[in-house]
C-alpha cells in the first residue's frame, strides 16, 4: 500500500492518478494519466514540463531553462491544469478518503503545485525554476507520505486520531480550494473560451465529497 499511495501522490501532482487506482471496467490507456500525456497540451509543453514519468527527473538543461513561459505557453498550461488536473485529482483525493492522513498531504501539496503553477503563467518564474520547484515538491510529498502512512495504534485513541486526521485534511481542503480560486480567475482571463472551475472537497462522514465550483 506504501508504494501504490506514494506512487499515487507523485502522479496526482501531476494532476493524474495511475492506472492501478482505476477501476477494473476503466481502460487503463483511457486513465487520466494517459489521456493526460495524449493531449494537445502535453504534446506542445512536454519538451518544458518536468517529465510525468514515474521516478523520471527534470534534465539539467530543463532545471537551468531561464526562459519565462510566453503567452500561449501561459495559456496551455492553464489549460492542462484545468482540463486534467483538476478532475484527476478530485477523482484521486474521493478514493484515498479513508486515509484522511494521506489525503492532508496530498492536498497541501496540490495548494502549492497551483501556486507553481500560477506563477508560471504570471511570468513569476521562469521554466528552470518551475522545474526544480516541482521536483522538491515531489520528492518532499514522498518523505511526508512515508510518514502519514505509519500504523496508528488500536485502541481508544484511534478515533481521537483519526478525528483529528479529518479535521488537518478538511482545513487543508479548504486552503487548497482558495488556492485554486487564484488559477480559476486566471484561467478566465486567459482562455475566456474554456470552462474553468474547482475542486470543492470536504470530508462527509468518514469519505471526500466534492463539487465542482
Amino acid at each position: 500500500m506504501k508504494a501504490r499511495v506514494a506512487t499515487a501522490a507523485l502522479l496526482a501532482l501531476c494532476g493524474c492518478t495511475p492506472s492501478s487506482m482505476e477501476p477494473a471496467s476503466v481502460n487503463p490507456r483511457q486513465s487520466c494519466y494517459q489521456q493526460m500525456l495524449g493531449s494537445p497540451e502535453h504534446q506542445a509543453l512536454k519538451s518544458k514540463l518536468p517529465p510525468f514519468e514515474l521516478g523520471s527527473l527534470p534534465s539539467p538543461a530543463r532545471q537551468a531553462d531561464p526562459t519565462m513561459a510566453t503567452p500561449e505557453e501561459a495559456r496551455l498550461v492553464l489549460s492542462l491544469h484545468q482540463k486534467y488536473v483538476v478532475p484527476c485529482r478530485q477523482d484521486g483525493i474521493i478514493r484515498l478518503g479513508a486515509m484522511p492522513a494521506v489525503v492532508a498531504v496530498l492536498v497541501e501539496s496540490f495548494a502549492r503545485s497551483d501556486a507553481s503553477y500560477l506563477k508560471l503563467a504570471e511570468n513569476k518564474m521562469s521554466w528552470g525554476e518551475y522545474n526544480k520547484e516541482v521536483h522538491a515538491l515531489r520528492v518532499g510529498t514522498r518523505a511526508r507520505l512515508d510518514a502519514a502512512e505509519q500504523p496508528t495504534n488500536a485502541g481508544p485513541d484511534r478515533l481521537t486520531q483519526d478525528a483529528r486526521q479529518r479535521q488537518a485534511a478538511m482545513v487543508a481542503l479548504e486552503n487548497w480550494k482558495r488556492q485554486q480560486l487564484a488559477l480559476v480567475q486566471k484561467q478566465r482571463l486567459l482562455n475566456p473560451g474554456d470552462p474553468a472551475r474547482l475542486n470543492d472537497c470536504t470530508y462527509v462522514g468518514l469519505a471526500v465529497s466534492c463539487s465542482a465550483l
